[in-house]
């Protein structure tokens, strides 16, 4: 799906300036719908471990974008594909130091992670300086655990400091559609001054509770009161399958299989393309859109 359209020039402002900008931008598009936020869209918790960063690492700079005609929002969807070596090239943390290096070479503004263990993601915000959120998968009521006691699996946002902290409520809950294997699939949604992060690793047995569970992914989006993004395994190919879940007005791009990135009506997609991840069964998906 990826666009193939000639990349715009690249924008000559300084990374850290065009990456403030996203902010103002999404705000006035968003019309401050900040203030919309109510209670409501907190769920909740299960008590997760969370990890968190610990020091700070450097700020590295992102490389130079495109930015044709508004700010530009870089999404980075992964699958990292380390609870075991169930399906991967290996059963040791290749994949997560390739994802750090493709952060680090890339410097998106959002990334997404499904198929992660809290302790990776913890290594992962201490090397990057990317703020962490982090959601456990459940068996019952009790987090699913990775090998070797790297912690709790799940799925998580980390995200650029320059878009600031979330100022909201997170919304981590099981999905009211499950299917009949033992991981209860999560969703967790995060919001930041002028967007919404949101990511989910939605049901690999059953596509029907997969498209259940891509409305509901959406709707917890939508329901955080300001434009949002949705990176994810979907584990849906069909394009019908993905685009009768969207809202109208909203567009994705996807890897050619099964990871997606979704985008509210604020944002304009500009290009996508596959970025090799030693150690995961899965590419990265960098998707590059304008606010």
């Amino acid at each position: 799906m990826t666009d193939d359209r000639t990349p715009c020039p690249r924008s000559t402002t300084p990374p850290a300036a065009r990456r403030l900008a996203v902010a103002g931008a999404l705000l006035a598009c968003a019309g401050f719908a900040l203030f919309a936020l109510t209670g409501s869209t907190a769920a909740a918790r299960p008590g997760p471990e969370r990890p968190a960063p610990e020091r700070p690492a450097p700020e590295r700079p992102a490389p130079e974008r495109a930015a044709p005609g508004g700010a530009p929002l870089d999404v980075l969807q992964l699958n990292l594909c380390h609870r075991d070596a169930d399906g991967c090239a290996g059963d040791d943390d290749t994949a997560v130091r390739s994802g750090i290096a493709a952060i680090r070479q890339r410097g998106p503004d959002v990334v997404t992670l499904n198929e992660v263990c809290a302790h990776d993601i913890t290594t992962m915000s201490r090397d990057t300086g990317y703020r962490a959120e982090f959601a456990p998968e459940l068996t019952g009521d009790a987090p699913v655990r990775c090998a070797d006691g790297r912690g709790d699996h799940g799925v998580a946002v980390l995200t650029h400091r320059d878009l600031g902290a979330s100022d909201g409520a997170v919304v981590e809950r099981g999905f009211a559609a499950q299917d009949a294997g033992p991981t209860r699939r999560v969703l967790l949604c995060v919001p930041f001054p002028a967007l919404s992060a949101c990511t989910a690793q939605l049901s690999p047995a059953d596509p029907a509770v997969a498209r259940r569970q891509c409305a509901e992914l959406v709707g917890a989006a939508t329901g955080t009161g300001r434009l949002a993004v949705v990176g994810g395994d979907l584990n849906l190919t069909a394009e019908a399958d993905v685009r009768g879940c969207l809202p109208a007005n909203w567009s994705h791009a996807g890897d050619g299989a099964v990871q997606h990135v979704l985008a509210d009506t604020g944002f304009t997609f500009v290009r996508s393309e596959n970025l090799p991840v030693d150690g995961s069964s899965h590419p990265g998906l960098l998707a590059e859109l304008t606010g």
